[in-house]
């Protein structure tokens, strides 16, 4: 029988006969794999991050939970199979805790489980998990790259030199298949560190309350860039995000109106994110700020929509025209019923709202067919292009007219 070298197979029951039976399994394949009845001794195997963990949630000594929450405080995340009697709301559930720590669960399964099933399941899971292997050993380090921390010292001086990129993603339309608008995305071309995405920045700026001076800078770079797009004979709608911070800014509506005025650009034009979470705190302010924007004309949508608190709340309170479903439920209503039920939900809401929607994270055509059906507004992510650079931008949209 030959062993695997890239990674290995652990099959974690305390039901021994089940144990023996999924190794059984695995041998029709020529699949060697470790078997453990007792959490404590698989906690004290030589896990990797290349390893396959099929593991029973119902576990005595630790459970599957806490098995789980071990090897993610030690930073170790092989790929899971979770395997359960429960009722698959349990199983769906422990995979979103899992994926909340960061730990990747290939799939799920519901005992009694079928021969077949399991087999092609653990067959598909170690290819990927060789391929993923082989990938990382043929790519070289990037030392010095977007991984290393940036200080805040570094993020002012980037803001004073203007080392801040705009880029743009394209949205469109589902029923006229057409070009919509575009997500003003921004980067960080740093000296030292290249290219850094907002997730390696923007937490950064909000933990120094430095949002509204970023934002000031972005604003401006966005008008700068949106100029080249009208100049070169593209009218269309640009969505940029407000923060926390910026939405706690009583000042904000007249800042704006006065850069669009100054550039000649029609609010109407501009669509402004806010994530449902920054309405949390002094709400009589953010609504002062919101109402005061809608009639300054500028669209507000409402993003990341179903992972903040009190979404309906916010809904009812606040003056948006559009609804952007986060990419959590996007991504995943291709597999996941639960997830495809909320994303239907959310475009019915929508509708009874009179807002529009607008679905991020689209990557695939099977995600496009699934949202069109359901009749969702506006698609936007990979499956229709990555965020480009101005000159990039304008050209994709005249070589996809």
């Amino acid at each position: 029988m030959t062993e695997n070298k890239l990674c290995k197979i652990y099959i974690v029951d305390d039901d021994e006969q089940q144990a023996n039976l999924m190794q059984a399994m695995a041998h029709t394949i020529q699949f060697e794999t470790e078997t453990y009845t007792s959490s404590i001794e698989f906690l004290n195997a030589p896990i990797t991050a290349h390893d396959i963990i099929i593991l029973d949630l119902k576990m005595p000594e630790k459970d599957g939970i806490e098995i789980m929450r071990d090897l993610a405080s030690r930073n170790i995340k092989p790929h899971f199979i979770l395997v359960s009697g429960f009722d698959e709301r349990v199983l769906h559930s422990a995979k979103q805790l899992a994926e909340s720590k960061h730990l990747h669960v290939v799939s799920t399964l519901s005992k009694p489980f079928k021969a077949k099933d399991f087999i092609a399941l653990i067959k598909q899971t170690r290819a990927e998990c060789e391929e993923k292997c082989l990938q990382e050993k043929n790519t070289p380090s990037n030392e010095g790259n977007s991984s290393e921390k940036a200080s805040i010292e570094e993020l002012k001086l980037a803001i004073r030199k203007h080392q801040l990129l705009i880029h743009f993603q394209p949205q469109i339309c589902f029923d006229t298949n057409s070009l919509q608008g575009a997500e003003i995305l921004i980067r960080w071309q740093h000296p030292e560190k290249g290219l850094l995405l907002p997730e390696h920045f923007i937490p950064l700026a909000e933990k120094h309350q430095l949002m509204n001076l970023l934002t000031e800078e972005i604003l401006m770079l966005s008008i700068k860039e949106y100029k080249k797009v009208i100049a070169a004979g593209l009218t269309i709608k640009i969505a940029i995000n407000l923060s926390a911070q910026n939405v706690n800014d009583l000042s904000m509506p007249e800042k704006l109106e006065a850069l669009v005025k100054s550039n000649n650009i029609d609010p109407e034009l501009i669509v402004l994110e806010i994530n449902e979470s920054a309405l949390m705190n002094k709400v009589s302010d953010s609504l002062d700020i919101l109402n005061r924007l809608r009639m300054k004309g500028f669209s507000l949508s409402i993003d990341d929509f179903g992972t903040g608190y009190s979404s309906l709340v916010k809904l009812y309170q606040a003056p948006f025209t559009e609804l952007k479903i986060d990419r959590h439920f996007i991504l995943r209503s291709a597999h996941d019923e639960d997830a495809r039920a909320i994303v239907r939900i959310c475009i019915l809401l929508a509708k009874e709202l009179n807002m529009k929607t607008v679905a991020e994270g689209v990557e695939t055509k099977k995600i496009w067919d699934q949202l069109q059906s359901m009749g969702c507004n506006i698609a936007q992510g990979d499956y229709i292009a990555k965020p480009m650079a101005t000159g990039d931008f304008i050209n994709w949209v005249k070589s996809n007219r």
